[in-house]
């Protein structure tokens, strides 16, 4: 299929940052074209994109998708309570449909706020969720979790089990899903999990994504433990390198930034998660950034944030920033757009994250008449201070429309919400 947009102003996310004004070709599940002018003869599908802002897709590295179906279930706890007390020993009681349903209720939020890519751990459900992703037409990176602390699970077993995920993944044979290995977090694994659980990615050549330093509590007691705080400890077992994608770094060094750009570790900040659970601590960003780690953002799921929304995620993440060192430009709007865009892409191997000729057709229309947009300065990238999902018209995955003129045409948007909350009814009530 091919389709052409026509006179948009384009946050392009190239090397030169430049946002233009002109129009976008899409042939196939790839953009062919970017410039002004682009003749529509042959082409099947041309859209006007008068009054339009188009952006690359927004790329969610951190989040537990399934979890919306216990959206402000276990307010008002700090973590660790909120973990033991309501989320895991709801998830026990988790079966596959709720996977299912959970998943496809998850993406269709993220789709309606601009995410065409999203990163999963969970424990369980890859499957299932591996499902829900080919049929809304959304990227996923799915990490099949592991932990074996304080449960004392197996590591034999678990590791078993990742690799039969891997290979069920590999069987599906679909470009837009791929697979990962997470290892819950230090305080939930061994160190001889961990160490096997990040062979299993190497020889996989698969993403290793792993929960570090969310809390000061995990912090110490890791310290108590071994005598190393995280991400030292992360690196002492050789996980710390460009393939691992450390989610939270909300209570970190400057030793362990150190680490991380020494090793160009990938890190995930989810600012209104941190937020909500009163973590207690800023994720050092900027620091990060400087540091040479690829700066990446997540939502975290939807029990914690109680939204999939990235836009939200984008300038929460700018605002912390601009309020830590009391400089709105020590970490500015470009690099919130890179954290959201590029650096994502990056992280996944995925060909996107800007718009670009030879780049996966990944992206985002939004209407740019609205009260809460207009007028438009000069500064094009300022938007990620207004808008909203509700000013996003069309989504575009995979050189295909998953949302067209605020519908969503993949699948019946009505079903799934009322499976999602049918299930998610009978999850909380069930013994």
């Amino acid at each position: 299929m091919s389709i052409l947009i026509q006179n948009a102003r384009i946050i392009t996310q190239n090397k030169n940052r430049e946002c233009i004004e002109g129009d976008i070709l899409i042939e196939e599940n790839k953009i062919s074209k970017v410039g002004k002018n682009i003749p529509k003869k042959g082409v099947e599908v041309v859209i006007s994109g008068v009054g339009k802002i188009i952006f690359p897709g927004l790329v969610n590295t951190h989040t537990h998708v399934a979890m919306g179906l216990l959206r402000g279930y276990g307010e008002g706890l700090p973590l660790h309570r909120w973990l033991n007390e309501k989320i895991w020993p709801a998830e026990k009681k988790m079966n596959n449909e709720d996977i299912y349903w959970g998943a496809q209720f998850g993406i269709l939020e993220m789709i309606r706020s601009g995410t065409t890519a999203f990163g999963e751990m969970y424990m369980f459900g890859i499957k299932h969720m591996s499902d829900a992703v080919i049929e809304t037409g959304i990227r996923g990176v799915l990490a099949k979790g592991v932990y074996d602390l304080p449960q004392s699970r197996s590591v034999e077993s678990e590791i078993k089990e990742l690799k039969h995920k891997i290979e069920q993944i590999k069987e599906l044979n679909n470009s837009r899903v791929q697979m990962a290995v997470a290892a819950h977090s230090p305080y939930a694994c061994s160190e001889e999990l961990l160490v096997a659980a990040k062979e299993v990615a190497n020889e996989e050549d698969l993403l290793f994504h792993i929960h570090v330093s969310e809390t000061r509590e995990e912090v110490f007691g890791l310290l108590d433990k071994v005598g190393m705080r995280p991400v030292e400890y992360l690196e002492k077992l050789g996980l710390a390198d460009s393939r691992s994608l450390f989610a939270h770094m909300g209570w970190v060094t400057k030793k362990e930034i150190a680490i991380c750009g020494k090793h160009k570790v990938n890190t995930a900040n989810c600012p209104v998660s941190n937020l909500k659970l009163a973590t207690g601590a800023i994720s050092p960003v900027a620091e990060l950034d400087e540091a040479g780690a690829n700066v990446t953002l997540g939502t975290d799921g939807a029990a914690s944030n109680n939204s999939l929304n990235m836009l939200e995620t984008t300038k929460s993440a700018l605002l912390m920033q601009t309020h830590k060192y009391w400089d709105p430009q020590r970490w500015s709007e470009e690099k919130a757009w890179d954290a959201a865009t590029i650096n994502g892409a990056k992280t996944f191997k995925l060909n996107s994250g800007s718009i670009e000729e030879g780049k996966l057709a990944d992206l985002v229309i939004i209407d740019a008449k609205a009260a809460n947009v207009l007028p438009l300065h000069k500064n094009l990238r300022s938007i990620i201070y207004s808008i909203n999902p509700a000013n996003i018209t069309d989504v575009v995955i995979d050189g295909k429309f998953v949302m067209q003129n605020r519908k969503i045409i993949s699948v019946d948007e009505e079903k799934v919400l009322e499976k999602a909350a049918e299930v998610a009814h009978k999850l909380i009530g069930r013994e």
